[in-house]
């Protein structure tokens, strides 16, 4: 857009300075136009003098005033374009000055909004990679969970070894107690 925006400015320019050059022109045009009705004047005059010899001479002098009137004329129909096109193109000169300012904000805009998705962009992949160890964080506590509770499961199984150890050591106890007492009525009655 902002290529587009100095093409059209020095086309713009361009034009300008080709309308200028018509003005030079139409300017010259008109004065070639008042010299030749001052000349047809002068001519008249000249004719009118000679009398009847310069009647052939008179009609080609109002030839010439009527050729003079019609440039004359014709230079101020250019000059009135030529004035239109010059108000165009200051109009399409000033439009194409915002025009450019309003491709330059564009792109500044752009730039910032580049910087703001890459920031944002940084900022995703900075989160998916916290996601990810908090993830694996995660899976890791879950692991040591299953083993805390293979581990307090094992224990319970020892506890209950134990316990049902302790029971037989009880049992193996109580009946070796009554054992003894057995044996100490035994040897009661055989003692002398």
């Amino acid at each position: 857009i902002q290529e587009q925006m100095t093409t059209i400015a020095e086309s713009t320019v361009e034009l300008s300075e080709k309308s200028q050059a018509i003005g030079d022109i139409i300017v010259t045009v008109n004065n070639l136009a008042e010299q030749s009705n001052l000349l047809a004047v002068n001519a008249s005059i000249e004719a009118a003098k000679a009398g009847e010899q310069g009647k052939g001479f008179n009609v080609v002098a109002l030839e010439i005033k009527t050729l003079a009137d019609q440039s004359k004329e014709a230079t101020l129909q250019v000059q009135t374009v030529l004035n239109e096109i010059q108000k165009a193109t200051s109009s399409t000169v000033m439009v194409t000055e915002r025009g450019a300012k309003i491709a330059e904000s564009g792109l500044a805009q752009s730039a910032e909004t580049k910087v703001a998705i890459e920031t944002l962009l940084n900022n995703l992949n900075d989160a998916a990679q916290a996601s990810a160890q908090i993830a694996a964080s995660s899976q890791q506590q879950l692991v040591g969970i299953e083993q805390i509770a293979q581990a307090m499961a094992l224990i319970g199984e020892s506890t209950q070894q134990s316990a049902a150890g302790s029971n037989q050591v009880e049992t193996t106890s109580q009946s070796l107690k009554e054992l003894s007492e057995k044996l100490q009525s035994l040897v009661g009655q055989y003692t002398v």
